[in-house]
């Protein structure tokens, strides 16, 4: 773990509630000068732990109504190109929200997760992927759901936020 300056990570706490507070609304909060935050802000951009600023969308709202998580096995890891080609086609995919390589249930090594418009949207992403995969996966499982069935998104914030408290 990086070592971090008390006010680097009262700083990082504050962008971690919410990203788009100002540097002057956190140095009120946690009393410091507008400039200070402004550096530290610089300083942890520039370190690498602050590597962007998301926004939370109501999908539903943009016609965006199905959500599927997809868990696969990569058969042959001896394949380092396909891999590599595979690893790169799905991250550049606009319906992937998030993609995890691991290792897990059933020996699956992968997990996408993917927003859609609605189920002919997806299955083109399915063929897509299928298409780009060729018989390099195998013991695919999906699971599928409206996106009014997400009842809390993936959100890392609450554990940094939690870790960075805790080493206070």
């Amino acid at each position: 773990m990086v070592d971090l300056t008390k006010r680097e990570k009262e700083v990082l706490i504050e962008l971690l509630k919410n990203g788009r507070k100002s540097d002057q609304e956190i140095a009120r909060t946690i009393k410091t000068s507008r400039p200070t935050v402004a550096r530290i802000r610089k300083r942890l951009e520039q370190r690498g732990l602050i590597q962007g600023y998301s926004t939370y969308t109501k999908f539903e709202e943009l016609g965006l109504t199905v959500n599927a998580v997809i868990l696969y096995r990569w058969v042959d890891y001896s394949k380092k190109k396909e891999l590599t080609k595979s690893i790169e086609f799905v991250r550049k995919q606009p319906e992937v929200v998030m993609f995890i390589k691991g290792e897990g249930m059933g020996s699956k090594t992968n997990v996408i997760i993917s927003v859609h418009e609605n189920l002919k949207a997806y299955e083109n992403f399915i063929i897509k992927l299928k298409e780009n995969w060729g018989r390099n996966v195998e013991d695919v499982e999906v699971f599928i759901s409206s996106i009014a069935g997400i009842y809390k998104r993936y959100d890392m914030s609450e554990p940094v936020i939690n870790r960075l408290k805790k080493n206070k």
